[in-house]
């Protein structure tokens, strides 16, 4: 199972691990591995507290490889990127080192040992994420 997600920085992202983490064993039971990826920097991603707590595996893919070949890099416009830098103070620059205008979108795939994905919940929507019992349901479909 991977999760994209767009940094710690995102309270909407935050909210998503934490409700993944709270039904990470019933993942591990129906036989899944969890993998959250993000582009920002190693170590970058979350708090020291914040990955300790977390017992999946987070992944940073600055150069938006992964996302791109799972279809979900996004480019963000000049004007957006700007207020991100000016009025939300984030800079993505730094905090992606150097990727300051490809975030991926909020996604989530079930991907088969086969390597196939077999369920996916993508929305341009940031704030709009799977639901972690639909995850449950996916992940039931397949054992």
């Amino acid at each position: 199972m991977i999760t994209f997600y767009r940094g710690n920085w995102c309270p909407y992202c935050n909210l998503q691990l934490r409700a993944l983490q709270a039904k990470l064993d019933e993942i591990h039971t129906l036989g899944a591995t969890l993998v959250a990826i993000s582009p920002q920097v190693p170590d970058g991603s979350m708090t020291k507290d914040e990955i300790s707590a977390m017992d999946f595996i987070v992944l940073s893919d600055q150069d938006a490889k992964v996302a791109s070949q799972y279809g979900v890099a996004w480019e963000v416009p000049a004007f957006l990127e700007e207020h991100m830098r000016v009025g939300r103070k984030l800079d993505l620059e730094k905090i992606n080192n150097g990727n300051s205008n490809i975030l991926p979108i909020p996604a989530t795939f079930i991907v088969g040992r086969d390597g196939v994905v077999t369920w996916n919940f993508v929305n341009v929507d940031y704030r709009t994420r799977s639901e972690p019992e639909d995850i449950i349901k996916a992940l039931q479909t397949l054992t």
